[in-house]
């Protein structure tokens, strides 16, 4: 999926990094955790492929600690790019997809089972992030958990009243021009599968799949925009141009801060992003393990909390998080947020669903 990652960047990467002034005080850094590498071996001879926005160095603090640097980042818009890139010949070590990705990254071949035994920190991943379809496959598994969070259409009660409507105020015309949605394939599916009452809003039957152009034709004639950055839908939500919007909860606090005070209807779409080990990296296979257990570090985990909102995947981060901020982002049971709603997940038809979505947005 997903996460629009941006800083006018997760369409380029996660999201608006509203906190990146925001000071980390300074945390003890164990070296016991991290493996110690010999002199000529660069942090940056590891090529992580990555949303823009998750490559601040709060987040590798014990590989930068232990290799005197960061990896070298190249950054993706979205996974299918990130995809088609790997499969033209790109070769990154490491790369960040979400869940939903993960069948389609396997069968292409371009990742490849993490060795567990290496990563020191695994076990103390939260048990549920690990049963989602896809993730474990004979035994071996394909992904490392490090961030989730949940999408969710909210309103601004000061401007519209939706009258109990859920995501079908998005095409209520009596909200038109006053709502916007996420332009990519996983959020129009998903809204236009909750919309239309599909059994599984991501694994559309045949008939549901006839069906979505027209709730996409909606959806698109009632909005004032379609986003791609956090940025915009937030700006415009602060100004009073947008009442309700498909949005990224970690919106909700700053958008706090200036006033709006949202309201979200159900139902919300978790979601979850890791790592992932690439079959034909030409890097360090040690610095790669080195910088997965570093990701999984909770003090890691307390600077993405923080900056971002986003739950994260070590269990023992949570203590270090104020019990106020942990509220603020639904994080105060995390185990809890990923139980509800509608998970986020592989997309068959994938292809001709992006090909009918893109017709619509260019009014075919």
């Amino acid at each position: 999926m997903l996460p629009d990652r941006n800083s006018g960047l997760l369409g380029s990467g996660p999201v608006d990094r509203r906190s990146l002034n925001k000071a980390l005080a300074a945390s003890g850094l164990s070296m016991a955790a991290v493996p110690m590498f010999a002199s000529q071996v660069r942090a940056s001879d590891l090529v992580l492929y990555e949303w823009a926005g998750y490559e601040l160095p709060e987040f590798h603090p014990e590989y930068t600690a232990a290799t005197g640097g960061s990896p070298e980042f190249t950054f993706f818009a979205d996974e299918e790019e990130a995809l088609q890139k790997i499969r033209a010949g790109f070769r990154p070590d490491l790369s960040h997809p979400c869940v939903g990705s993960i069948g389609r990254w396997r069968d292409a071949g371009v990742i490849k089972p993490i060795d567990t035994t290496r990563i020191e920190r695994w076990d103390e991943i939260i048990p549920s992030l690990l049963e989602f379809e896809g993730l474990v496959v004979d035994g071996e598994a394909y992904f490392m958990p490090w961030e989730f969070g949940y999408t969710a259409v909210a309103y601004n009660p000061a401007l519209i009243d939706p009258g109990g409507q859920g995501f079908s105020l998005l095409i209520d015309p009596a909200f038109k021009g006053r709502v916007s949605c996420g332009s990519q394939i996983d959020e129009a599916v998903a809204v236009g599968g909750v919309i239309g009452g599909f059994a599984d809003p991501f694994v559309p039957t045949e008939d549901e799949i006839a069906r979505l152009p027209d709730i996409w034709r909606q959806l698109v004639a009632n909005a004032r925009f379609l986003w791609s950055t956090i940025s915009e839908y937030e700006q415009a939500m602060a100004s009073g141009e947008v009442a309700a919007s498909y949005i990224w909860t970690q919106s909700i606090p700053p958008l706090a801060e200036q006033g709006v005070e949202l309201r979200i209807v159900d139902p919300v779409l978790p979601w979850m992003c890791g790592l992932v080990l690439n079959s034909d990296g030409a890097g360090d296979e040690d610095l790669a393990y080195a910088y997965m257990n570093a990701m999984l570090d909770p003090q890691a985990g307390k600077a993405l909390v923080e900056l971002y909102g986003y739950g994260h995947a070590n269990r023992d981060t949570y203590p270090l998080v104020s019990d106020e901020i942990l509220a603020a982002n639904g994080l105060s049971d995390p185990v809890s947020l990923l139980s509800k709603g509608i998970f986020f997940k592989a997309i068959p038809e994938r292809d001709r669903l992006i090909t009918m979505w893109e017709e619509v947005q260019a009014g075919i």
